[in-house]
């Protein structure tokens, strides 16, 4: 492609090349494992790649920068565009950047380039194929729940209610507009629904599996919407239980990102789609 401007990619493991139209990723150094310290660092960005970009789309590098935190989960930055010469545009961006302390969302959603060559390359081309489709995205609320669950962990300080409600608000907002039921008072029932279209082993109640009802969600969204606290006691066959955000939040977080997932019609056949419930992300 040709290669008129580019942009500084910060924080990203990239060893492989990726392209894309109108999009080329190239990656600053091939060595897995000093990649992925450089990635990683929580304290500082460091330059991992060059994107090469046909025409300065600024909508293009918000949604890429989102799209490649959404992969680490873990902030990465990506410059603006800058026009550059054959050969020079490494030498136009800093090594590193210090701006904040980086939270980590958790393991990647993927698997390094290293292991997979064309699994982040696949998914990236789909999830921006997904953004960019404004008509699907007004249709389904795709971009709230897409950027609602990135915000969790780009936060500059994180809240343990506040990434809840973004999670449990983003996935509201998508399974309403899926299955065009906006009023119906008991969330669970639409979330439940979507939830079961795209695949997943849900319930809107589940008395002896909690993490797959619902309803365990809801009760705590709940509690932090309407009381402002972190956990609540609910009856469940006639027995007192005691739900906690900060046990549940793994499970929520999980099963959103998965969702994203097969929204944007990815597999890689590495998934663990059962990984909200069993911690084991890949097959």
């Amino acid at each position: 492609m040709s290669t008129k401007y580019a942009c500084g990619v910060y924080g990203y493991n990239i060893t492989k090349e990726i392209n894309l139209p109108g999009l080329c990723i190239v990656p600053t150094d091939d060595d897995y494992h000093r990649v992925k310290k450089l990635a990683l660092d929580p304290s500082k960005f460091h330059l991992t790649a060059i994107a090469y970009l046909e025409q300065p789309s600024s909508d293009l590098v918000f949604d890429l920068e989102a799209v490649l935190s959404f992969i680490e989960h873990l902030d990465v930055l990506v410059t603006s565009p800058v026009q550059c010469g054959d050969g020079d545009s490494i030498q136009q961006f800093p090594a590193q950047l210090v701006t904040h302390k980086r939270h980590n969302g958790g393991e990647a959603m993927l698997m390094a380039d290293a292991f997979l060559p064309e699994s982040r390359e696949l998914f990236i081309g789909k999830a921006l194929d997904r953004l960019g489709d404004k008509e699907f995205c007004d249709k389904t609320q795709f971009r709230v729940l897409f950027f609602k669950c990135v915000e969790t962990f780009r936060q500059s300080k994180q809240f343990l209610d506040t990434s809840y409600f973004f999670l449990f608000s983003g996935l509201e907002s998508y399974s309403r507009a899926i299955t065009n039921d906006r009023t119906t008072k008991n969330v669970s029932v639409p979330i439940c629904a979507a939830l079961k279209k795209l695949g997943f082993d849900v319930d809107a109640d589940r008395p002896h599996e909690l993490e797959r009802a619902v309803s365990t969600y809801a009760h705590l969204r709940n509690a932090l919407f309407h009381n402002s606290e972190l956990e609540t006691e609910v009856r469940i066959n006639e027995n007192p239980v005691r739900l906690r955000v900060a046990d549940y939040m793994f499970h929520l977080s999980q099963l959103v990102a998965l969702s994203i997932l097969k929204i944007v019609d990815f597999d890689d056949g590495h998934i663990n789609w059962n990984s909200w419930v069993d911690r084991h992300p890949f097959t």
